[in-house]
């Protein structure tokens, strides 16, 4: 009878610290921007849902977009786009993304600060330039959604070839 009574505690245990768990995940939403309008300007933050963010990118283009669900702490996200296509000449043109980017995030569970770092290489034809940028996203600080409201952050910004990334740590 105390073996069985063990077992039931060890699995209630589990159950709670399961769920525990799982409500610490938020889903991490990462876009690449690249400006389409010349006298467009990125604000460093905006506020509001997805719908309210691409309005306000009115002079710029979608070059990769990424929703990771349920994301936790020290969840890496490697993402990758190549398209080969045909230049304005005929030769081919070869478009690519490539990030590593680390979600983390510590404090109280009544305080928790989310964070965003890592680095991508972007190749690709820029205001009719061909060219590869190399950035690298230092470690950033993500609103928490679920107290705050959506709040998408600029965590990287070129200005020579008009590309941009924003994050935000959503809790859906």
């Amino acid at each position: 009878m105390r073996y069985i009574f063990c077992m039931l505690m060890a699995s209630v245990i589990t159950m709670v610290s399961t769920a525990a768990y799982a409500d610490d995940s938020r889903s991490l939403n990462f876009i690449i921007l690249e400006k389409t309008t010349a006298s467009f300007d990125y604000d460093p933050i905006i506020f509001g849902g997805f719908s309210a963010f691409i309005r306000a990118m009115d002079g710029a283009k979608v070059a990769l977009l990424s929703h990771s669900a349920k994301s936790m702490n020290g969840d890496v996200m490697n993402l990758q786009q190549d398209v080969l296509k045909e230049g304005e000449k005929g030769e081919f043109d070869d478009v690519g993304v490539n990030c590593q980017l680390t979600f983390t995030y510590d404090g109280p569970a009544d305080d928790v600060e989310y964070h965003i770092a890592g680095d991508c290489q972007i190749h690709g034809r820029f205001h009719g330039e061909s060219m590869t940028l190399k950035a690298h996203v230092p470690t950033t600080d993500l609103a928490d959604a679920a107290k705050t409201g959506d709040i998408w952050i600029e965590i990287y910004e070129d200005k020579k070839s008009g590309i941009a990334f924003y994050a935000n740590a959503s809790n859906h």
